[in-house]
C-alpha cells in the first residue's frame, strides 16, 4: 500500500486498450495504473435490439460496443430505465454517441475518460489518495492498482516554475520561422532565478534541462499556451533539440492547442487574470501591482528589446528577469485559491484554472449527482430564453451624507434554499412554494438536488469559518482557512448564474426566473420595511438597498440599522448585513456611485474610472472630480481642475501614455464586420510587420485628420516620438509625421468622463467650459 497526493490523471494505450494513469507525489513522484476501467455512457429510450446491433465502419475500423447492460437510473429523481454501454477505447465513444442519439437519448458521453475514472472512484486532484496494488517495472516508481481510495491530506508543498521568453524581432512582431530566442527568464523559489542567456540553441537546451533538474509540479507563465509555448516548440524542431520535459520523458504536447506535459500542471496564469474583472488592462504589471507583487526594477517595454539589444543588453536581462518575477510571484497569490477549486471540483489544476465558473460548477455538479445516482442531462440542450432580472429602486441623485449600505448575504443561494429551488422540484401540484409574480412551484420536500448541494457548501464553509475564529490571524492556517471558505463563497454565488447559463447541464430557466422574483420581492419588502421605521431608501439593487434616516451622524444611524437589519431578519428568511457606513456618497444612476466610508476609503462603482476603454487622462481626471467632491465638497473647485487638465492638453503638457485609449481584440482584425477603432488601428499595425493575437488589448491613439476615429486611431506600437503634440509614427516605407487630435481628447474624452458627475450639480457641457458657479448648498 502507497498514499501520496494526486497531481493528475490521464491515460495511455496499452495493447489497444486504454490504461488509467494517476501522477502521485509523495516524498518523490511516483505513477499508479488502473487496468479495470472502462469508458461507458448512457442510452435512454432505445430498444435493445439497436444496442446489439450497433456497428460503425471507419477508414481504420469497424467500432462496436465492447458490451452493455440494462440498468435502473434515476434522472431528475425519478427512476428510469436505461442501458450502460460500454465502448472498447475511449476514441471510439464520439462515433457511438452519434450513432445511438439517432435512435434515442445519450446521456454523460462527453464526460473525459480520466474525468469519469475521478468521478466514479471518488478522488480528488491535490487531495490524498491510497492505493493498494504491486509494484512495477517503470521509469518512475510505478504500480499496478488493485484498489484505490481517497484520503483527506491538506494541499501539498507544490514545486513552481516561472517562465518567460524574449524574442529578437527586427521589425514587428517576433515570427517564429525566423526570429530566435534570445532570453529566457526561469524562477522556481523565492531566492533563485536565472535569466538564460548565449546562443539560442543554448538557451533552448538550458531551458530543459532546468526544467528537469527543478523537477516542477507546476509550470507558469503568462500567456505562454498561446505564444511562448508553441514559439518555443516551433524553434527547438527548426534547432532539432527535444523538448523531453515530461517526467516520463516524453515530449511536450499539444492537444486542442493547449500544451501537455506529462506528469507537470501546465498553468497559464493569463487564463485566471482574465476573470479579475477590477483590471481592465491584463498585462502582466498591471496584474502584479493589482496583486501587490509589483517590483521595481528599471524596465523597458517589450517592444524595445530589439532597440536595446545591440546597445544595452543589461536592460533586456533587466526586463526578462522583472518578467518573471512577477509571474511568479502572481502564481504564489493566485493558485492557492485553484488548489482549492481542483479539490472540490476533482479535475487537474491547469484544467480547472482554464474553466469558467458555469463549468466549474458543472463539474460539482457532476460529482454529486454520482453519489446521488442521478444521470445528468446534456449540456447546452435548452434554448436561452431572457427572463425579467432585479428590481431596481432608482437612486436618488445629488450628494447625501451619513448613508448605510445593507447587503443581502449570498441572496440568491439563500433564496434557492429557502424555497427549495431546484430543476428536479419544479412542480404543478403538492405542497409547494410558490414564487411571487411568476408562480412557479417547487415543491417543500424532499431537498431537491441543488439545496442538497448549497447546504453541503454553506455548512463547510461555516466550519471552516468557525475553525479561523478559533486562531490569530497571524497562524499560518488561517490563510489556509480563509483560501478554502473563499473558495466555497466563490462556488455557492455561482449556481445562480449557472441555473440561466445556456451552456449548463442543469440549466432551468424556471428556477434562474423563480429565483429573480423572489429577490425582486425581498427588496421591496425590506425597502418598505425601513420606509415603516422612518427610514429614506436612496437605492436599492439586486442585493442591496441605501438608506439614511433624517438627523442621524454615523454613530446613531447604526445603531438603527440593527434595529431595521433584525425587523427584515424577522420576515425574510435571508441573512442581512451591514456592508458600509458612508460619511458622503453621491448616485448617478442605477449601479453608479461614488462615496466615501467612515473609515476614509473612496468607493467607486461602475463609473468610467474603472473601464478599459477610456484613456488614462480621462480616468485620472474623473477620480480627482470625485475625490474633490466626496472629500472637499466643492464642485467649484472640481470644474477648475477640469480646465486646468484641459489647458494642458491644448498646450501639449501631456504624456503619450496618458492619451493611449485600449480595446480586447476577439478575433482577428480581417474577420470583424463592422471596423471599430481599434481593428483599424491592428490593420494598420499589420502593414509595418506588427500583428496582435486575438485576445489582446491594443493601445491606439486618435491623430488630427480627416475621416472617423478608426480613420485616424494608430496603434502606440507604431509610434516612435511624441513632443506633446507631434507624432512620429512608422509607416510602411518610413516614418510620417501626425498631430494629436486635441479636440477630440477635451470633447470626446476628458468632457464625458466628468459631465455625467458635473452635471448632477448644475453644470452643463457649456458651464464647464465657462466660468458660470454652483452652489453646492441646494444638494443636501
Amino acid at each position: 500500500m502507497v498514499e501520496g497526493w494526486l497531481l493528475d490523471a490521464e491515460y495511455v494505450t496499452i495493447d489497444d486498450r486504454a490504461v488509467l494513469r494517476l501522477w502521485c507525489k509523495d516524498r518523490d513522484v511516483f505513477v499508479a495504473y488502473d487496468k479495470s476501467f472502462r469508458p461507458y455512457f448512457y442510452v435512454l429510450n432505445v430498444d435493445e435490439e439497436v444496442i446489439g446491433r450497433a456497428m460503425i465502419n471507419t477508414k481504420k475500423e469497424v467500432i462496436t460496443p465492447e458490451s452493455y447492460e440494462k440498468v435502473q437510473v434515476k434522472f431528475f429523481g425519478k427512476t428510469i430505465p436505461a442501458f450502460i454501454v460500454y465502448a472498447k477505447h475511449p476514441q471510439h465513444v464520439p462515433k457511438l454517441r452519434e450513432f445511438f442519439s439517432q435512435f434515442g437519448d445519450v446521456r454523460e458521453a462527453d464526460i473525459p475518460f480520466a474525468y469519469r475514472y475521478l468521478i466514479d472512484r471518488d478522488l480528488a486532484c491535490l487531495d490524498g489518495i491510497r492505493i493498494e496494488g504491486k509494484e512495477i517495472e517503470g521509469k518512475l516508481r510505478s504500480y499496478e492498482i488493485e484498489k484505490v481510495e481517497r484520503v483527506s491530506r491538506e494541499i501539498p508543498d507544490l514545486r513552481i516554475l516561472a517562465f518567460d521568453c524574449e524574442m529578437l524581432s527586427t521589425f514587428g512582431m517576433p515570427d517564429p520561422e525566423k526570429d530566435p530566442i534570445v532570453v529566457i527568464s526561469v524562477k522556481w523559489n523565492d531566492e533563485k532565478e536565472e535569466v538564460l542567456q548565449g546562443s539560442e540553441r543554448a538557451i533552448i537546451q538550458e531551458f530543459v534541462r532546468l526544467i528537469k533538474e527543478v523537477d516542477p509540479d507546476v509550470i507558469v507563465g503568462y500567456n505562454q499556451d498561446a505564444f511562448d509555448w508553441p514559439y518555443i516548440r516551433k524553434r527547438a524542431e527548426k534547432l532539432k533539440i527535444p523538448l523531453n520535459i515530461g517526467r516520463d520523458g516524453s515530449s511536450i504536447t499539444f492537444k486542442g492547442g493547449r500544451p501537455k506535459i506529462a506528469g507537470r500542471l501546465n498553468v497559464d496564469l493569463y487564463d485566471i487574470a482574465m476573470r479579475i474583472t477590477e483590471v481592465k488592462i491584463k498585462k502582466l504589471e498591471n496584474i502584479a501591482e493589482f496583486l501587490g507583487a509589483k517590483v521595481d526594477i528599471e524596465d523597458i517595454e517589450a517592444k524595445d528589446v530589439s532597440k536595446y539589444w545591440e546597445k544595452d543588453r543589461e536592460k533586456v536581462f533587466a526586463h526578462a528577469r522583472r518578467d518573471v518575477i512577477h509571474t511568479f510571484m502572481i502564481a504564489k497569490e493566485l493558485l492557492p485559491m485553484h488548489y482549492e477549486l481542483a479539490r472540490l471540483i476533482r479535475l487537474p489544476l491547469d484544467d480547472v484554472s482554464r474553466m469558467g465558473r458555469g463549468r466549474q460548477v458543472d463539474w460539482l455538479l457532476l460529482s454529486e449527482a454520482r453519489k446521488l445516482g442521478e444521470i445528468a442531462p446534456n449540456a447546452g440542450e435548452a434554448p436561452m430564453e431572457s427572463y425579467e432580472g432585479a428590481f431596481v429602486i432608482e437612486p436618488e441623485r445629488g450628494l447625501h451624507e451619513n448613508v448605510a449600505e445593507l447587503d443581502f448575504a449570498s441572496m440568491y443561494p439563500s433564496i434557492m434554499i429557502a424555497y427549495n429551488v431546484s430543476p428536479d422540484t419544479l412542480a404543478s401540484d403538492g405542497e409547494c412554494f410558490i414564487a411571487p409574480e411568476v408562480g412557479y412551484k417547487f415543491r417543500k420536500c424532499p431537498d431537491g438536488f441543488f439545496r442538497r448541494i448549497l447546504k453541503m457548501l454553506i455548512e463547510k464553509r461555516r466550519e471552516i469559518k468557525s475553525e479561523m475564529k478559533k486562531i490569530s490571524e497571524d497562524d499560518p492556517r488561517y490563510r489556509l482557512l480563509d483560501i478554502k471558505q473563499q473558495t466555497l463563497k466563490i462556488l455557492t454565488n455561482s449556481f445562480y448564474g449557472y441555473m440561466g447559463w445556456a451552456g449548463a447541464r442543469w440549466y432551468c430557466r424556471e428556477c434562474a426566473e423563480a429565483t429573480t422574483a423572489w429577490g425582486r420581492h425581498f427588496i421591496k419588502t425590506s425597502a418598505k420595511i425601513a420606509q415603516d421605521l422612518g427610514f429614506r431608501v436612496l437605492y436599492g439593487d439586486t442585493d442591496s438597498i441605501f438608506v439614511l434616516k433624517p438627523g442621524l451622524g454615523l454613530n446613531e444611524l447604526e445603531s438603527e440599522v440593527e434595529k431595521l437589519i433584525s425587523e427584515i431578519s424577522k420576515q425574510l428568511p435571508v441573512q442581512i448585513e451591514l456592508d458600509e457606513l458612508f460619511k458622503t456618497i453621491f448616485f448617478v444612476e442605477k449601479k453608479r456611485y461614488a462615496g466615501i466610508t467612515a473609515d476614509g476609503r473612496v468607493i467607486v462603482r461602475g463609473l468610467e474610472v474603472r473601464r478599459g476603454d477610456w484613456c488614462e487622462l480621462a480616468k485620472n481626471a474623473q477620480k480627482l472630480v470625485i475625490e474633490i467632491i466626496l472629500k472637499e465638497r466643492d464642485p467649484e473647485k472640481a470644474l477648475n481642475y477640469i480646465r486646468e487638465v484641459i489647458n494642458s492638453i491644448r498646450e501639449g503638457k501631456v504624456k503619450l501614455e496618458d492619451l493611449v485609449i485600449y480595446k480586447g481584440l476577439t478575433k482577428k482584425p480581417s474577420k470583424y464586420e463592422a471596423m471599430q477603432a481599434h481593428v483599424k488601428a491592428a490593420k494598420k499595425a499589420e502593414e509595418v510587420g506588427i500583428f496582435y493575437p486575438v485576445g489582446s488589448k491594443i493601445g491606439f491613439v486618435v491623430i488630427k485628420g480627416s475621416g472617423n476615429i478608426g480613420d485616424r486611431a494608430y496603434p502606440v506600437d507604431m509610434i516612435e516620438h511624441f513632443d506633446g503634440e507631434n507624432l512620429r509614427i512608422r509607416v510602411k516605407g518610413g516614418v510620417d509625421m501626425k498631430k494629436i487630435d486635441k479636440d477630440y481628447y477635451i470633447d470626446h474624452q476628458i468632457i464625458p468622463a466628468v459631465l455625467r458627475i458635473l452635471e448632477r450639480f448644475g453644470y452643463s457641457e457649456a458651464r464647464i467650459k465657462g466660468s458660470s458657479q454652483t452652489s453646492l448648498e441646494s444638494f443636501f
